[in-house]
């Protein structure tokens, strides 16, 4: 009777660790030779995979300014400017302060960064926390407040250099149509200046207001 000899469990464990070693190896290249196509690739085909590269994020635009009380200048008022974006610093608070001239005039620099959170399939749609306030003893009135995307959009660029308030108007909430400008339709600001224009559509306690006499 033939006699078959049993294979060595040592030689069979050599089999697998080579085949083990050999598949490692070949992942780790497919992911090299993948690297390399990527990165000798366009900048239009290395943001569609959203590696690599940097866009520009306009956390702030210039704002300009002026604050009144009953139509006369508050002079020397601190004016906080506040900003949050996760793709920046983990989304810390960006803090400055300007102070009120002899005019009630204030005004801050434009803050753009960079960052790959917009190319990012999970941070495409972060969104830019900005906040302008004066504070008078416990009270605390809002020049701006919103939330907006990442990139430029001139309607409220050019807001954000009309900030002129008085402190005896109500804060109401302003639906602007950003649309035709990369934005959205119904971007909301809240504020107590009053502004007007055929982009902004004006509420106050929820309702609609044709007139800042309704309020």
């Amino acid at each position: 009777m033939m006699k078959f000899k049993r294979q060595d469990k040592s030689i069979k464990g050599e089999a697998h660790s080579r085949k083990y070693t050999l598949g490692i190896g070949l992942v780790i290249s497919f992911i090299f030779i993948f690297s390399l196509v990527i990165f000798f690739q366009p900048q239009e085909v290395q943001a569609m995979f959203g590696i690599f590269k940097s866009y520009q994020v306009e956390m702030s635009p210039e704002v300009r300014g002026r604050i009144t009380d009953g139509g006369s200048p508050v002079v020397d008022m601190k004016v906080i400017r506040k900003l949050a974006y996760e793709g920046y610093q983990k989304g810390k608070e960006q803090v400055e302060h300007a102070t009120t001239d002899a005019n009630g005039q204030f005004s801050f620099k434009p803050l753009v960064i960079k960052s790959r959170q917009p190319g990012d399939l999970f941070g495409q749609n972060m969104l830019i926390w900005q906040v302008v306030y004066v504070k008078r003893g416990e009270t605390i009135y809002h020049l701006w407040s919103t939330h907006k995307t990442w990139n430029a959009i001139q309607p409220l660029s050019d807001l954000m250099l009309q900030l002129n308030c008085d402190l005896q108007d109500k804060k109401v909430k302003h639906q602007i149509n950003t649309t035709d400008y990369g934005g959205i339709p119904e971007q909301v600001v809240g504020s107590i200046c009053h502004w007007q224009g055929d982009l902004i559509s004006t509420y106050y306690n929820n309702e609609l207001i044709s007139s800042y006499d309704d309020i």
